[in-house]
């Protein structure tokens, strides 16, 4: 399988200038004149909004390295921050900067919500794709992309959560040797995460008592289960002193170099080829000699000549859809954008799990590149590469390691964690039949029970389908470990089923936010219905 290290949310060359007249504002509070006066006078001069320093209710928290990371302005949001706000870098080793973002709950007591790690996958795409696209507290305004809007869905209403750039070489995360961009691994990768996470609940000790949980989708189908791994053999071993870590959450998820759709060839035709003949995209002709030509089930690097044969007949027919989001529009612009378009979905297939190259990510790359906005979030502003969701340094690759979590990993992780793997059901990238093979072979292996057979599962007031899920029992308890489809969600499913979404994993988190606007057990649609 080919690994791209393109941007796959496209990128603009250049920035839009912020509308200084209409972005700047003034914000006056008595008892901080003195303070919050500076603060105005270096927004004006720097021609960005100002965002209050407190929290929405008004509330400080004790924090260490409090005046250097602290998130005090943003460029484009012109009001009082709904929660606090940090960004700054997390030395791992002596030369290996990890850059992160920490938004703190929204509407409670932030030192008694939950705090969430998020990792964005690739390898090699920025985690700040998952804060300003998917579910931080602010997206972009689609009619001015130098303005930032609310977001209903933010996951900060939820727990408090950490963005976390890795390795280095994506996004603000650099090395001072070069030489680090071309040793990136899965294993390294874990390593270093860890240590992030440690330096984490080193620099904010009030969070240690909190429930801990890693979260994240595509190629974090690896990071996220590795990282866990790491942390509890750390534990265990006396060498981790944050959070206790309570469970894991993996959307459209990569599980290996030897297994799944990630791992290219016959494996990833074994889940893509079923997901397509569930679509209209295939005549029931093809559907037919597909059924008749290829034993799925058969494992094995090669599905047999006959079935290769049609194999390649079904792409051809499917054609240029986007992959990872078949029902929608291969949208984006630039030109790295066009080239991309004209690529056969068999061949963009072996590119690994990432951001959709059918959408258009040049609003983001123009705003993390601002310089204004490099200076809010405290990063490196003389990187030898611009920001991009998914764009690398001259150099940068990565080694995949780990060849078959399922057998390897989760064995280990189930036996410890809550374990969440969902998929957004519009993704054929890495459809929801891969996960859905792996978590119910695991669980047949393992002897675990079915605490809920495949039902539907609801979200909102309204009781709406959000998809369909089969729970497990585990040694940590009845239904500790869910496969979980999300009824419209392409790969990422955040973006895409944003509703749907806050509610899943509000449920997974025991939220009491998501308890107040309805559960997701089965049982509640069917009152509904009668």
């Amino acid at each position: 399988m080919t690994v791209s290290h393109l941007s796959i949310r496209e990128s603009t060359t250049s920035a839009p200038e912020v509308d200084q007249g209409r972005r700047r504002w003034f914000q006056r509070r008595v008892g901080i004149a003195g303070i919050l006066l500076v603060a105005v006078l270096l927004a004006v001069s720097c021609g960005v909004a100002v965002l209050a320093i407190l929290s929405h209710d008004g509330t400080s928290h004790n924090h260490p390295h409090l005046p250097s990371d602290s998130v005090e302005a943003l460029p484009g949001w012109a009001g009082p921050l709904p929660s606090r706000m940090f960004s700054g870098y997390l030395n791992v080793t002596h030369r290996k900067h990890y850059h992160y973002i920490f938004v703190e709950q929204e509407g409670g007591p932030a030192g008694q919500a939950p705090v969430m790690l998020w990792l964005n996958g690739g390898p090699g795409c920025s985690s700040l794709d998952g804060f300003i696209y998917e579910h931080g507290p602010f997206r972009l305004d689609p009619k001015d992309p130098a303005k930032l809007v609310r977001f209903d869905f933010t996951w900060a209403k939820l727990a408090n959560v950490i963005y976390l750039e890795g390795p280095v070489g994506v996004g603000f995360s650099y090395s001072d040797d070069e030489t680090d961009y071309s040793k990136c691994n899965d294993d390294t990768t874990a390593e270093d995460n860890l240590a992030a996470v440690n330096l984490f609940f080193e620099r904010y000790p009030n969070f240690r008592n909190n429930d801990f949980f890693i979260a994240g989708e595509s190629y974090a189908g690896v990071y996220v289960p590795t990282l866990a791994e790491a942390l509890l053999r750390a534990q265990d071993a006396g060498n981790y002193t944050g959070a206790p870590l309570r469970g894991i959450s993996v959307g459209n998820g990569c599980i290996g170099s030897e297994v799944g759709v990630c791992s290219g060839g016959a494996n990833r035709d074994r889940f893509e080829i079923p997901y397509l003949l569930g679509t209209a995209f295939l005549p029931e002709a093809l559907k037919k000699r597909v059924r008749d030509g290829c034993d799925f089930e058969m494992t094995g690097p090669f599905l047999g000549d006959t079935c290769d044969k049609v194999v390649k007949e079904v792409y051809d027919t499917v054609g240029h859809v986007n992959i990872y989001n078949v029902y929608g529009k291969c949208e984006g612009s630039g030109s790295r954008q066009s080239g991309r378009q004209k690529v056969p979905l068999s061949l963009r297939g072996n590119q690994l799990g990432g951001p959709d190259a059918c959408i258009d990510s040049s609003r983001g790359t123009a705003y993390f590149n601002l310089e204004n906005v490099k200076a809010a979030l405290h990063v490196k502003s003389d990187l030898s590469w611009e920001w991009d969701s998914c764009a690398n340094p001259e150099g940068w690759s990565y080694n995949r390691t780990r060849a078959n979590l399922p057998r390897d990993t989760y064995p280990f992780l189930l036996g410890r964690l809550r374990v969440l793997i969902y998929n957004g059901d519009w993704d054929a990238s890495v459809p929801y039949t891969d996960n859905e093979a792996w978590t119910k072979a695991l669980s047949m292996q393992l002897g675990l029970a079915v605490t809920q057979p495949w039902s539907p599962w609801v979200f909102g007031f309204d009781g709406q389908v959000g998809g369909y899920r089969q729970d497990y029992t585990t040694a940590v308890g009845p239904g500790a470990f869910s496969f979980a489809t999300v009824r419209g969600g392409r790969h990422e499913v955040p973006e895409t089923a944003p509703e749907s979404a806050f509610q899943l994993i509000g449920d997974f988190l025991k939220s009491e936010v998501v308890r107040k606007r309805g559960g997701l057990d089965a049982g509640k649609l069917e009152r509904l219905q009668a």
